[in-house]
């Protein structure tokens, strides 16, 4: 198939308008899953951090072990810890994790199934985020995984604690994908329309520049065998309507 005038530019066009597109839709894309992100990194660390004012310092320090169960304090704490998580529709899990030097265990863990981590349960996962935490706020850059599942996650120091606790709130994975899902969905929504907007702009663009062309060439061929008379009428605002002025007066002074 020859590669025409018409579909040279038909191409040229659409290809140009698909790089223009793709790059702006691309980086609006990329800004705006960032975005998100961060969003839902400063929701965490902040449901965390106000869990953390709320919590007493001095009744962690009494839970030590699973035997402590049995503490008012432990009661006490758990309850208050499983009423904040209530109240927020995007904490899947809430937990108080105590640091003894480099060792890391939970005191509290809202889960009320038989996974739930006991109190002196030590956490063997490596996660610099966490850790971050004891010392201030802080989030998961990603979905990170362990026995427990996976979640995005946000921490912070419990007040009065001297960087021994940390209170961590999670947010489950598919919640954090079904968000995500809907910026990609709006960006790949974007990427189509624009895709279709290339084609419809290059289909009418590529007609109107060869169609002076076509006429130019028929009323060559016409001229070639004889018949001199006749115009064509050529009214583009460019170059192509002076081309049909001189072959009209080609064709006028030849016959």
């Amino acid at each position: 198939m020859p590669l025409t005038i018409r579909r040279k530019l038909f191409l040229s066009h659409f290809v140009a308008v698909v790089v223009v597109s793709g790059s702006i839709g691309t980086l609006f894309y990329r800004v705006a899953l960032g975005s998100m992100l961060e969003n839902l990194q400063a929701r965490l660390m902040g449901s965390a951090a106000m869990v953390a004012r709320v919590l007493d310092a001095r009744k962690l320090a009494l839970i030590q072990g699973p035997e402590d169960v049995q503490r008012p304090e432990y009661a006490e704490q758990l309850a208050l810890l499983r009423e904040l998580q209530a109240s927020n529709g995007d904490i899947a899990y809430a937990y108080v994790m105590r640091r003894d030097d480099d060792r890391i265990s939970f005191v509290l863990d809202t889960d009320p199934s038989t996974e739930q981590a006991k109190p002196g349960k030590a956490y063997e996962h490596d996660m610099p985020s966490l850790e971050r935490g004891f010392d201030g706020q802080a989030a998961d850059d990603k979905i990170l995984c362990d026995e427990w599942g996976c979640f995005l996650s946000g921490y912070a120091p419990v007040e009065g604690g001297e960087g021994r606790y940390l209170v961590g709130i999670d947010m489950r994975a598919d919640e954090v994908q079904n968000k995500l899902r809907a910026v990609r969905l709006a960006g790949i929504g974007s990427l189509v329309i624009s895709l279709l907007l290339a084609w419809l702009g290059s289909a009418v663009i590529a007609p109107r520049l060869t169609r002076p062309i076509s006429m130019l060439a028929a009323r060559a061929r016409e001229i070639s065998v004889g018949k001199l008379e006749g115009r064509v009428e050529v009214s583009t605002p460019d170059e192509l309507a002076d081309l049909g002025t001189a072959f009209n007066t080609m064709s006028e002074r030849l016959a």
